[in-house]
C-alpha cells in the first residue's frame, strides 16, 4: 500500500499490494517486533512498466502477473511477505486480495447511497408536480420561474464563494500543505481509512479545523436559511411556488453532486476536483472525513423534506395563507428560525468549547455533542422566536408568548437526539407539528385568528 507515512507491521505480515498509478513507489519501511525494531531502508525505488524488479526485492520463481493497462499498474492474487530474512514480493496461490474485494464493495455502498439521494429528490419533486396538476397545490408560475432563476443565481455564488474562501483558509490559517487541501476537496473515498485520525493528529491543526468546520459550513447553513425567509417574504410570496421552486432546485444540485462523485471518483480526475468540490461549497465538513461529501447532500436533503412535510402540515392544519396571511408569516418564522439559527449556534459553541460530550449516532466518523452545544441551540432559539412574535405585523394572544419557549425546548431535544445529518428534517417537522397542535389545542395564535 502506497503512503506518504513511515509504515510500521508485526512479524509475521502479509499486507496487500494494490497500486493506483503506474509506479509503486517505496520509501521507507519500518518493520518492527516485540523485542527490536528493525529498519529496511531502501531508495526510492519504483515497478515502472518495464516491470523491473526493485533493489532489494526479491523476485519469486514463478512468474507475477503484472497487466498494464492506461499506464497503471494493477496486480491479482500478489502479497507483499515480510519476515526476518527479508522481504519477498510474490503470488500467494488460492489468496484473494481482499483490497480488491474491499473496493468493490465500497462501490456497491457509494452506488446505493447516491441512488438513494437521487430518489429521495426525485420522490419530493414528484410529488410536489403530482399536487399541483391534481390541483391540490396553486402555484405562481411567474413567481416560480423567477423564484428558481434566483435561487440557482444565488446558491452558484454562495457556494464557489465559500468553497473558494474555505480553501483559502485551510491553506494560510490552518496551515495545511497543497496536498493535503486537495484531499479534503477532492473524492475522499479514495483516500485511506486512518486518513482522517492522521489529519488530525496534531492538537493545533485539530482546533483550527473546529474553527473552519462552523465557519464556512454553518456560515453557509445560517446564510441559506436566513436568505429563505428574505426570499419568501420578498421576491415570492406565494408559498406554492416557494417550495416547487426549492424543490427542483435541490434535485438538480443533489444530481449534478452524485454525478460528480461516481463518474469522477477515480484518482485521475484528481485535478478536475479543483473544480467540482465548489458544487459542494464546503458545505462537506472536514471532520466527517472520507464520508464528508455524502453528508453534505444527506443533510440537504432532509432539509427540503424538512421544509416539504412543515409545509403539508401547515397546509392541513391552519387556515388558508390568503386568509391568514399574518399567521403564515410568524408561523413560517416559528418553525425555520429554530433551525437556521438554533441549530447553528449548538454547533458553533459545542464545536470549539464543547468540554461535556457524549456520543450520538450518525453518518460522520466523528459522531458526538456536548452539553455547552445544547444550551446553544436552546438560547439560538429562543431570542430569534422571540423577536419574531414581538415583531408580529398583527398583534398576538398573550399566551402566544410561552410558544417561543415551548419551541424552544422542542428543538433542543430534537437537535440532540435525532440521528445525526436528519435534524435538518426533524426540527422542521417536529416545530410545525407543534404549531399546529398548539393553534388548535389554545384556540389560536393571533387575536383576530380564526378559532
Amino acid at each position: 500500500k502506497s503512503s506518504r507515512r513511515q509504515l510500521r507491521f508485526s512479524f509475521p505480515v502479509v499486507a496487500m499490494v494494490r497500486t493506483g498509478s503506474s509506479d509503486l513507489q517505496m520509501e521507507r519501511v519500518a518493520l518492527k517486533t516485540s523485542s527490536t525494531d528493525v529498519s529496511l531502508q531502501t531508495e526510492q525505488v519504483a515497478l515502472k512498466k518495464s516491470s523491473t524488479w526493485p533493489q532489494g526485492i526479491q523476485k519469486p520463481e514463478d512468474e507475477l502477473a503484472v497487466a498494464l493497462e492506461n499506464g497503471a499498474v494493477t496486480t491479482e492474487n500478489v502479497s507483499l511477505s515480510v519476515t526476518a530474512e527479508g522481504a519477498t514480493l510474490g503470488s500467494t496461490p488460492g489468496h484473494k486480495d481482499k483490497s480488491l474485494l474491499t473496493s468493490a464493495e465500497d462501490d456497491r455502498s457509494l452506488a446505493c447511497a447516491l441512488v438513494i439521494c437521487i430518489l429521495l429528490s426525485l420522490v419530493q419533486a414528484v410529488t410536489l408536480s403530482g399536487a399541483v396538476a391534481g390541483g391540490f397545490l396553486s402555484v405562481d408560475w411567474v413567481q416560480f420561474g423567477e423564484g428558481t432563476a434566483f435561487l440557482i443565481a444565488v446558491e452558484v455564488i454562495r457556494r464557489s464563494a465559500t468553497a473558494f474562501l474555505r480553501s483559502l483558509f485551510l491553506r494560510s490559517v490552518v496551515h495545511l500543505e497543497a496536498e493535503q487541501v486537495y484531499d479534503i476537496e477532492g473524492p475522499r473515498l479514495n483516500l485511506p481509512p486512518d486518513w482522517l485520525a492522521d489529519l488530525l493528529a496534531s492538537p493545533s491543526i485539530k482546533c483550527r479545523l473546529k474553527v473552519c468546520d462552523v465557519l464556512f459550513r454553518k456560515g453557509g447553513h445560517v446564510f441559506t436559511l436566513t436568505f429563505t425567509l428574505f426570499f419568501n417574504g420578498w421576491l415570492v410570496t406565494d408559498s406554492g411556488a416557494l417550495v416547487l421552486s426549492l424543490s427542483y432546485g435541490s434535485l438538480v444540485l443533489i444530481c449534478a453532486q452524485a454525478a460528480s462523485i461516481w463518474f469522477f471518483r477515480a484518482e485521475s480526475y484528481r485535478s478536475l476536483w479543483r473544480l467540482l468540490y465548489l458544487l459542494f461549497g464546503a458545505t462537506d465538513r472536514v471532520r466527517d472525513g472520507r464520508f464528508g461529501q455524502r453528508n453534505a447532500m444527506a443533510g440537504s436533503i432532509s432539509m427540503m423534506w424538512g421544509v416539504l412535510f412543515a409545509y403539508i402540515i401547515a397546509l392541513a392544519s391552519l387556515p388558508s395563507s390568503e386568509d391568514e396571511e399574518g399567521l403564515w408569516n410568524l408561523v413560517t418564522q416559528l418553525v425555520m428560525l429554530p433551525l437556521t439559527y438554533g441549530d447553528a449556534l449548538g454547533e458553533i459553541v459545542g464545536t470549539p468549547f464543547g468540554r461535556h460530550k457524549f456520543k450520538v449516532r450518525g453518518l460522520g466518523e466523528i459522531n458526538e455533542k456536548s452539553l455547552e452545544g445544547c444550551a446553544a441551540v436552546f438560547l439560538g432559539a429562543l431570542v430569534p422566536c422571540f423577536i419574531a412574535v414581538a415583531t408580529s405585523s398583527q398583534p398576538v394572544l398573550p399566551i402566544t408568548w410561552a410558544l417561543p419557549v415551548a419551541l424552544s425546548v422542542l428543538t433542543t431535544l430534537t437537535e440532540t437526539f435525532s440521528f445525526r445529518s436528519t435534524d435538518n428534517f426533524v426540527i422542521p417537522v417536529c416545530n410545525a407539528a407543534f404549531v399546529a397542535v398548539w393553534w388548535r389545542c389554545v384556540g389560536g395564535i393571533m387575536q383576530d385568528s380564526s378559532d
